[in-house]
């Protein structure tokens, strides 16, 4: 089981072959959360060291092979820039700008998305509150709904319950399990 920040884990990670890692985010713009969907930017160039250029995906479709969901892996030096007494795993949930993330996609691999609201700390740090499924805390998600990218920000979502005669075609993921009480959603990819 892997825990990346507050709002993102494997419940079952992707073996080695499917967690490519020739990706980069963007090198301006907002962060992206890990855990939230991406695709490849075809018509954008690679960056000086070859690395095909992601971004955040809003919208269902893509092929596969082109699309994922974003793994930034804080380490070796983890906490350099930090005060390592004031700073966890959990306070580093997204991916620097510019930097080289993997694009996770596999039928074997299940996540869990937890839903977080902001809060102070010991009075001293603030974490940001952040919706990864929208509809949680209602009856949009139960056990059997499937998945697709959502308006990809941290009140309207990243990922959101997909609907209608393209439900199938526009899935990401097929919910498991859902906790109304943590708000956490258990799901596993379909591609």
């Amino acid at each position: 089981m892997g825990t990346y920040g507050r709002n993102f884990e494997f419940r079952i990670p992707p073996e080695a072959q499917n967690r490519p890692g020739r990706f980069a985010v963007p090198s301006t713009g907002d962060r992206i959360p890990i855990g939230a969907p991406i695709e490849v930017d075809v018509a954008g160039a690679e960056n000086a060291i070859g690395l095909a250029p992601v971004v955040l995906a809003t919208a269902a479709g893509g092929a596969d092979g082109l699309r994922g969901i974003l793994v930034f892996e804080y380490g070796p030096a983890a906490f350099a820039g930090f005060d390592p007494l004031l700073t966890t795993y959990s306070d580093l949930s997204t991916a620097p700008l510019g930097a080289a993330v993997q694009m996770v996609s596999s039928r074997e691999v299940k996540v869990v998305f937890r839903n977080t609201v902001s809060q102070t700390f010991l009075g001293t740090r603030q974490y940001p509150g952040r919706i990864m499924v929208a509809g949680v805390l209602g009856t949009d998600i139960v056990p059997g709904t499937l998945l697709k990218p959502g308006p990809g920000d941290d009140t309207g979502g990243y990922w959101q319950a997909a609907t209608g005669t393209t439900a199938a075609a526009d899935a990401w993921l097929t919910v498991e399990r859902v906790d109304t009480t943590r708000a956490e959603v258990e799901a596993r990819m379909l591609f």
